[in-house]
């Protein structure tokens, strides 16, 4: 199906009123549900940015190790679906590291008002709500294992919170920022459901086209994310987000033609454990940026002892 013909399938197909999570239950196959998880976790990753705001140490801690294995989840069962050669256990072990790094970040949480008491409460508040909108972010990159959209145990008991609120939103357009900001997920996941049930795509097609269904929801995106989206370029690597800017628009993987892109694509899914767990998330985040767009016959492509400069460190 080429671009402006699932475009128009897609406007025609926006059940923005039905729940994400009951259209993703009843979406046949795990396959489905997984790439379903996965174009989710997309859209919400640049909040994911804010994982680390305060000043306590657990956020710290945690913070880039969390970035890292939530964007090399998301890069592997990408690639998984969009070329074949990627090991089998390659999700499952991004998945198994970054489920330990959230469960430590989890077992501090309920105390995040003490941890950073330093604070005024508005400070407090506001830093304790980026970091819960970037959980919801995560949740959403677990949700590539679980099948499943779920609640957080923060949001339990609080009606005015959605499992998509996964940006940080204040000013005098806040409120009503973040309920398009809802909605447009809403109606992308619904887009992707509706897609795979009438098997209007295959998995690999659905992997390479747009994030979002329609371009105002694209430009909504842009306009809400585009700070968070620089700070992840500084922070991360800016490949890495030229690589998950280019799923927004689909197409393109690494500014080559997919066939193009498919053996750096599939050996960097491939890459050991070792490789990104031998040293601390900052050379690894570096690391794997040059991956993505270093000579593949450098001695340094892949490499378990290629460090970031100490002039480009963060921490």
């Amino acid at each position: 199906m080429r671009p402006s013909e699932w475009l128009k399938f897609w406007s025609k197909r926006r059940p923005d009123d039905v729940s994400p999570r009951i259209m993703l239950a009843n979406l046949p196959g795990d396959d489905n549900k997984r790439l379903v998880a996965l174009r989710s976790a997309m859209r919400a990753f640049p909040g994911v940015a804010r994982i680390g705001d305060g000043p306590w140490g657990l956020g710290r801690e945690t913070e880039l190790p969390i970035r890292l294995h939530a964007i090399r989840a998301i890069f592997v069962t990408w690639s998984d679906f969009v070329f074949d050669g990627v090991r089998n256990d390659a999700r499952r072990k991004a998945s198994e590291t970054l489920a330990a790094l959230l469960a430590k970040l989890d077992e501090g949480l309920p105390d995040f008002y003490n941890r950073n008491i330093m604070g005024s409460d508005y400070a407090v508040a506001s830093w304790q709500d980026a970091v819960e909108a970037a959980r919801r972010g995560v949740s959403l990159v677990e949700a590539i294992e679980t099948l499943a959209f779920q609640d957080l145990p923060f949001d339990h008991g609080r009606s005015y919170r959605d499992f998509l609120d996964t940006l940080s939103i204040y000013g005098p357009t806040g409120r009503s920022d973040m309920a398009r900001w809802r909605a447009a997920q809403r109606a992308a996941i619904g887009a992707d459901c509706a897609v795979l049930q009438d098997k209007e795509m295959t998995p690999a097609e659905l992997a390479l086209a747009p994030l979002w269904p329609d371009p105002h929801s694209a430009a909504l995106e842009t306009n809400l994310t585009r700070g968070l989206s620089a700070k992840n370029a500084g922070e991360l690597g800016g490949h890495i987000e030229t690589w998950l800017r280019e799923r927004k628009d689909g197409s393109l993987v690494l500014n080559m033609d997919p066939e193009q892109a498919r053996e750096r694509v599939v050996k960097i899914a491939n890459l050991p454990l070792s490789f990104w767990q031998c040293r601390p998330a900052t050379d690894t985040l570096y690391a794997f940026d040059y991956c993505l767009d270093g000579d593949l016959k450098n001695p340094n492509w892949g490499s378990e002892t290629l460090l970031r400069p100490d002039w480009q460190k963060m921490r």
